[in-house]
């Protein structure tokens, strides 16, 4: 087994000869695919750490902070739209979703907040913290755009019997756990502004980020759908979580929202497994 050559065309422009490999994936999505453009130290993405038997090139149009409806939008990301028309691909891998959450956490953004200050009384449930009408809304938005790639693929001429592989999210712990660049935090946190905001007790931060992330992944699961070449992978509970309270590497994470190399590799594994099945080894 061996890692695949992963080619971040969004940064390099070089001339993929794709006769030098049997395997060909085109990915595309957030920092879980893209994390490493930035040349952080340690650092990581899913497709960096995804392993073959056949040598095996990605072409990867993902960037850190893309959102599902830019994604799926052919007018915003004509990259996309190309590649599926111009390149017969053996999967197309898909990372999205996770960042359209993350910024509607986040208190200063206009659409409704939906982790919210608790309406019951007494305050200690911790689904009284989710405002269950912008959660639903959420979903439905990500939903929404991962149908329109899907159809983007169905229309394209080159890959409209191209499977597509995407995965849900693992649990984050609200922190102080800012990503950083060469040494300095430039970035984040994330989860944790959005809990102090809403007043949320300590001892319900798990719960109240799970509820959300679960959401999020019942939501993808259910274009779970083989018959028509879109496969779900579940990766909820993979991960060794940080520990509350922490600001650097801890459990499986490099910071409160990003996994470090081996936690991707976790991940990657399930992922690689699920192409096996598709036959792509």
């Amino acid at each position: 087994m061996a890692k695949a050559r992963v080619v971040n065309i969004q940064f390099n422009d070089e001339t993929i000869d794709f006769t030098q490999y049997t395997n060909h994936l085109l990915a595309e999505g957030d920092s879980w695919y893209a994390w490493a453009h930035l040349n952080l130290d340690p650092s990581s993405n899913i497709p960096e750490q995804l392993e073959f038997r056949d040598p095996t090139v990605i072409v990867n149009l993902a960037y850190s902070g893309d959102v599902i409806s830019n994604i799926s939008d052919p007018l915003s990301n004509m990259a996309l739209y190309f590649e599926l028309q111009a390149t017969r691909y053996h999967a197309i891998l898909l990372s999205g979703g996770g960042n359209d959450l993350i910024d509607a956490l986040n208190p200063g953004n206009r659409q409704p907040a939906i982790i919210v200050p608790c309406g019951a009384n007494p305050p200690d449930v911790a689904d009284s913290y989710v405002d269950d009408a912008a959660l639903k809304a959420l979903t439905d938005g990500v939903l929404a755009g991962y149908r329109r790639v899907i159809a983007m693929r169905n229309a394209s001429d080159s890959n409209a019997g191209t499977p597509i592989v995407l995965h849900t999210y693992d649990y984050p712990t609200p922190r102080n756990a800012k990503a950083t660049f060469m040494g300095q935090p430039v970035r984040g946190p994330w989860l944790l502004p959005a809990m102090e905001g809403a007043a949320v007790p300590l001892g319900l931060y798990r719960t109240v980020t799970e509820i959300v992330f679960d959401a999020l992944a019942d939501a993808l699961l259910r274009l779970h759908q083989p018959q028509n070449g879109v496969h779900v992978v579940n990766t909820r509970n993979t991960l060794t979580r940080a520990a509350p309270g922490t600001t650097e590497l801890s459990g499986d994470w490099i910071n409160e929202i990003h996994p470090d190399a081996f936690g991707y590799s976790l991940l990657a594994r399930k992922i690689t497994a699920k192409l096996g099945n598709l036959g792509i080894l």
